[in-house]
């Protein structure tokens, strides 16, 4: 209705210009201030589309993402809100995505051009039912067998990861600190861990009794490299050409995070990708 009624004001205005100048200056500049007014018009009837913000495009790709790799429909898929103070730069790559902490509850996005990363939360995704067989009759009731009697479904088990023993917040945690154990999914919240390798080169972020179910929540990639130590950077492939030095780490670094590193003796700045402690790989 808005872009019907600019047409009309600029289609009004025109004619009233194009009339004071077929007076002034005869009927040839008349008929270009016709021409002129249909340009007008169709340029105004072509607008370009609105050009989605930033934000929206993270919050789509991470949908995407997120929906294909658990392969739901991406209604299904709820982002937890951005913090408002955030601000989100434009990138000129696809963003990447991964999950640092091997959960969806906190996925890391990251740019290339320019380089930045931001932590997103995914609230929750609903994985879609399978289509199985209809079930069968139910089985009749015994005549005169008294008042019927619901039998309550068996508990679903879950198999997850445990503590094998009291664990400790700061403790950093190996394959013998934990184990898989079936245990009812009943009661189960949070992000729960189901693989050994979620707790590698992790630590705790709070105290866990034996027995009890390891949460996202509960752990933290450990800091493999610190500022100011000398770490190997090995760049190239393990089984082929390699080549292995020394550098100086310009900041602190947990697992799969990308660091600066410096080549004391050319002084040149150099990017890896921390692998383990004091190890890093060459970008």
């Amino acid at each position: 209705m808005n872009t019907v009624k600019t047409s009309t004001l600029e289609s009004i205005t025109m004619q009233m210009l194009c009339r004071l100048s077929q007076v002034s200056a005869g009927r040839g500049l008349w008929i270009g201030c016709w021409l002129g007014m249909l340009s007008l018009t169709s340029l105004s009837s072509h607008a370009a589309p609105p050009v989605p913000s930033p934000q929206a495009v993270l919050q789509k790709s991470v949908v995407d993402w997120v929906a294909k790799e658990q392969a739901v429909s991406p209604d299904s898929v709820i982002l937890a809100p951005l913090d408002p103070r955030m601000q989100v730069k434009a990138c000129d790559k696809p963003l990447a995505m991964d999950l640092p902490f091997g959960s969806y509850e906190k996925l890391r996005v990251r740019c290339a051009q320019p380089v930045w990363q931001i932590y997103v939360r995914v609230a929750s995704q609903t994985r879609q039912a399978s289509k199985g067989p209809s079930p069968g009759p139910s089985t009749p009731t015994v005549a005169n067998a008294g008042p019927e009697v619901k039998a309550s479904a068996a508990p679903e088990k879950r198999q997850v990861l445990v503590a094998n023993m009291p664990l400790y917040k700061g403790q950093f945690l190996n394959e013998s600190h934990v184990r898989l154990a079936e245990v009812d999914s009943k009661g189960l919240n949070g992000q729960i861990l189901e693989s050994v390798t979620q707790v590698m080169h992790a630590e705790l972020v709070r105290d866990v009794r034996p027995d009890a179910p390891l949460r996202s929540q509960d752990i933290r990639p450990t800091v493999l490299v610190k500022r100011g130590q000398m770490v190997l950077i090995s760049v190239g492939q393990a089984q082929g050409f390699q080549i292995s030095a020394r550098v100086e780490a310009m900041q602190d670094g947990r697992f799969g995070d990308q660091i600066k590193l410096k080549n004391k003796e050319s002084g040149r700045i150099l990017t890896g990708q921390v692998k383990g402690p004091n190890l890093v790989e060459g970008l």
